[in-house]
């Protein structure tokens, strides 16, 4: 029997570009010694007393499926959260766990969008949202947030993108990888862009709770755009140091809620019950930690921006997130090349800014999640290594 050519995969995944993060940090985990600053991962345990509460979750048994939504139990928490932290007035019908923020986000575009629907996302951006758009099968279109406005969405540009098909704007505040917080004024800009031409707003907001200017809390899409509209996502993962423990959490209007938890059932059929079990602990538990923790990143962050502007490397200075971006353009190098060289030659893992998107190019990204004493070094190096190349 003649063997037929293998079956195909989806064209619109295989042409999604994989993470540009994960390639270089799956190398530098085979270097000993390497400085690891390229992932968003937290340097801090999560906080005991959640571990705890997980701990008594298995033993009290429970071990079984939840509503698809989220236990009723940690919606109500979150509901309780939303109102004191974020001033978002809202109900458990309208919440929804998800597994991870990611999970949240990718729910709500595949719920949202039809073949061939475009969806406003920023440059520089967090990679993933390609994924998701990709498996909904839409089309990304990207608005510039340029370091020559610090990161700011140009918003005369951003409105001259939509075209009769667009049907998402993407809002990610504070920003991975750019670190910029968007204020009031800008919000309400984006939400009036949004009411003028019909289109839904998924508002990732998953470093609510990591602001290193001004108020503790970012500023949020919530009260400047239609709630009918608009979907504000968040997750435990950032503010708890709770990265692999995958709760992630969205409230939106009740529509979006129900279709987005036929998402979750077919995807992961519930977040694990012992997961929410803990983060309903978070929420319940002392909540110094978290401020310890944005101590900590405005430390860094200040300790890195020093640095920066002594080596002229500075491109802004992030006021949110845990990520600064910084200038590798006089090396005359595309970051993935410089990325690899530093990895190789200095140890040192930092993610390329092109991984980003074309508003990245021209710079990397490194982590203030990881020790001052890495940072120093870390970016020690790559300073030597800009001015050898250049």
């Amino acid at each position: 029997m003649q063997q037929s050519s293998l079956p195909k995969l989806s064209s619109a995944i295989e042409r999604t570009p994989g993470s540009a993060i994960r390639a270089i940090y799956a190398e530098a985990s085979t270097i000993p010694g390497c400085i690891r600053l390229e992932a968003g991962q937290p340097n801090f345990p999560t906080p005991a007393h959640v571990c705890a509460a997980a701990e008594r979750a298995i033993e009290e048994g429970w071990h079984g499926y939840t509503a698809m939504q989220g236990l009723p139990s940690l919606r109500e928490r979150l509901a309780g959260k939303l109102a004191r932290v974020n001033g978002i007035q809202t109900d458990t019908d309208r919440v929804i766990v998800g597994n991870g923020g990611a999970g949240v986000v990718g729910a709500a575009i595949f719920c949202i969008c039809d073949q061939g629907d475009e969806v406003l996302v920023p440059d520089p951006h967090w990679p993933n949202y390609r994924t998701m758009v990709a498996l909904a099968h839409g089309q990304e279109v990207f608005y510039d947030c340029p370091a020559e406005l610090g990161y700011q969405p140009d918003l005369n540009r951003l409105e001259s993108l939509i075209t009769p098909r667009t049907r998402v704007l993407v809002v990610n505040s504070p920003n991975n990888p750019t670190g910029a917080v968007y204020g009031p004024e800008v919000l309400r800009a984006m939400a009036d862009i949004a009411a003028r031409h019909g289109l839904w707003i998924v508002s990732d907001e998953c470093y609510d709770q990591i602001v290193l200017e001004g108020t503790a809390v970012a500023p949020t899409m919530a009260g400047h755009a239609d709630p009918e509209r608009t979907l504000n996502v968040f997750t435990f993962s950032k503010s708890y140091a709770m990265t692999g423990w995958r709760v992630g959490y969205g409230t939106g209007p009740q529509r979006l809620i129900q279709a987005m938890a036929k998402a979750v059932e077919a995807t992961t059929s519930c977040v694990s019950t012992v997961g929410q079990k803990a983060a309903e602990a978070a929420l319940d538990g002392p909540q110094e930690c978290i401020g310890e923790m944005v101590s900590a990143y405005r430390r860094r962050r200040d300790l890195v921006a020093d640095l920066l502007r002594e080596s002229e490397l500075l491109r802004a200075v992030p006021a949110g997130a845990f990520y600064a971006m910084i200038d590798i353009a006089p090396s005359g190098m595309d970051s993935r090349s410089f990325c690899m060289r530093l990895l190789r030659e200095a140890k040192v893992a930092v993610a390329p800014g092109g991984g980003f998107g074309a508003g990245g190019e021209g710079a990397v990204r490194v982590s203030l999640a990881s020790s001052d004493e890495d940072l120093v070094e870390g970016v020690g190096r790559l300073a030597e290594l800009v001015a050898t190349a250049r």
